[in-house]
Formats: structure tokens, C-alpha cells, sequence
């Protein structure tokens, strides 16, 4: 007797969402190589709901459908607002195979009900909470599909989650220069991860060793020295105020509120 009928109504059932996967040893749909220990297997899951939530989570959501895109699998974007075009290619992602829709909040899952049957993967970011009875029917028309659903906002149902807890920009340093690449701590099932996003080149990288470890706030490096330099700073000049009881002769090279005053200035000179 086949056994095909029994796979199929474990695929639908809640709780065995995996079921289909582990007999037919269907695969993921790949991700870029630094991202994929964040996943179970190594890979975005088909017939499932993930979650991604915490500060970068649509780049990362971006991120992790990039390698699927350039396999030509087609993916849509439902309430994401207008993310710049040369952000999402810098990501990875083929935008012949990427459709970003502009959906009212309220729409969302209407909308998402509809692509699911001819997408294979979603990337949404939920204007509400569905019911129990509206997820019980999206989780199984992903199951019947074994599409992926990428949710930006936790969602009950979800087989994997991934949350970032902590970003750190480089590149600006005490108001000069660009912001080049943010190191991100991550964490899902299979632990807590470390990576670049994005790297110097746009796409995830791996964290260089001996890099420092990542700073709670997502402070862009510089700029917390800064801060803390700001707070200290004397209102005027040192070489101008009587009270300070400075020389105007003296060299005030080695004075380290002069210091500070210099970079304050290049902040603000920079951010003008």
C-alpha cells in the first residue's frame, strides 16, 4: 500500500509541518553560506513559517532569500514600504525573480493567501496579528504549497526563529567616513551567531578574527566615544574662556578638551 495518502495528511496536520520533508527528504531552499548555521538545516524550510524579528530583520529577511532568488525561484515582498532597489541587489537578491508589492496593512493576509499558491517564497512584514482560526488555514496552505513564509514579526505557528539582539556599524569614525558594514549577533534554534550585515561588499561575510565582540544598542562604533566625549566637552573654547584660566599662549595640542572640541566640530561640520 502506498504510503503517499498517510504523507500527505501528516503534512497538514499542526505540530508534524515537517513530516512531508522527512520522507520525501525534500531540501531547503539554500542560503547564503554564512547564514545558513542560523537554520536547523541549513537552509530556509519549505511548508513552513520563520520568523525574523529585532533591528536589521528586513535586511536579514532579504539576505536569506537572496541565493533562492538567483536560483530563479520566484519571491514576494508584502508590506515592506519602498526599500531602496541598489540596498536589496547590494543584499544579493536577482530582482528579475523578486516582487515587492505595495499592500495596506489591512491586506496583508488576503494578499499573502493569494501569492502562496504561486510563489515560493513570501517576505512580509504583518500589519496585524492573524486570528487562530486565519493561521490554523496560512499554515496549512504553506504546508500543502511547501512554500517558505518569512515573517518580520513574531507570529505564533513559526517552525524557526531568528532574532537579532545586537548591532554594531563601522566605518564612521568620530564623524568622518561611511558606514561600511554592521556586525550582528543572532539568535535561533541552533544557537547564537555572529556575522556581518551587511559586509564590505553588501552580501553577509563572515566576522574577521579578533574582531571585538558586538556593543548592546546598536551604537555605530565612533559615535558612542563621541557621545560620551559631547557630554564632557566645556561649552567654549578653552583658549577663549576666562574661567578656564587658559594662556592663549599656551599650545593647546596637548589639551585633551581641545581635543574634544576638535572633534565635536568634525561631527557637526560632517552631519551639516
Amino acid at each position: 500500500m502506498s504510503a503517499a495518502p498517510v504523507i500527505e495528511q501528516l503534512s497538514r496536520e499542526t505540530g508534524v509541518s515537517t513530516a512531508a520533508a522527512l520522507f520525501d527528504k525534500i531540501p531547503p531552499h539554500p542560503v547564503d553560506p554564512v547564514l545558513s548555521p542560523l537554520f536547523r538545516r541549513g537552509g530556509l524550510p519549505r511548508g513552513e513559517l520563520v520568523t525574523v524579528t529585532g533591528e536589521l530583520s528586513l535586511s536579514c529577511g532579504l539576505a536569506t532569500i537572496a541565493a533562492a532568488t538567483r536560483e530563479q525561484k520566484w519571491c514576494a515582498g508584502i508590506g515592506l514600504g519602498e526599500p531602496a532597489v541598489s540596498s536589496i541587489v547590494d543584499l544579493g537578491v536577482d530582482l528579475d525573480h523578486f516582487v515587492n508589492l505595495a499592500t495596506p496593512g489591512e491586506d496583508w493576509l488576503r494578499v499573502a493567501s493569494i501569492l502562496i499558491e504561486t510563489f515560493d517564497i513570501i517576505l512580509v512584514d504583518p500589519g496585524f496579528a492573524p486570528s487562530a482560526s486565519e493561521r490554523a488555514r496560512l499554515l496549512a496552505k504553506i504546508r500543502e504549497r511547501r512554500m517558505s513564509l518569512i515573517s518580520l514579526r513574531p507570529m505564533s505557528g513559526s517552525t524557526e526563529q531568528i532574532e537579532i539582539t545586537d548591532t554594531r556599524w563601522s566605518g564612521a569614525e568620530h564623524g568622518r567616513g561611511r558606514l561600511q558594514s554592521c556586525l550582528v549577533r543572532a539568535r535561533s534554534q541552533t544557537g547564537s551567531h555572529r556575522f556581518l550585515l551587511p559586509g564590505p561588499s553588501g552580501t553577509p561575510a563572515s566576522v574577521p578574527a579578533g574582531t571585538l565582540e558586538v556593543v548592546t544598542g546598536g551604537v555605530p562604533a565612533g559615535t558612542a566615544n563621541a557621545a560620551a566625549e559631547a557630554r564632557t566637552a566645556p561649552a567654549t573654547s578653552p583658549d577663549t574662556d576666562p574661567d578656564m584660566g587658559t594662556d592663549p599662549s599656551t599650545d593647546t595640542a596637548d589639551d585633551p578638551r581641545w581635543s574634544t572640541i576638535t572633534q565635536l566640530r568634525q561631527v557637526i561640520s560632517h552631519v551639516g
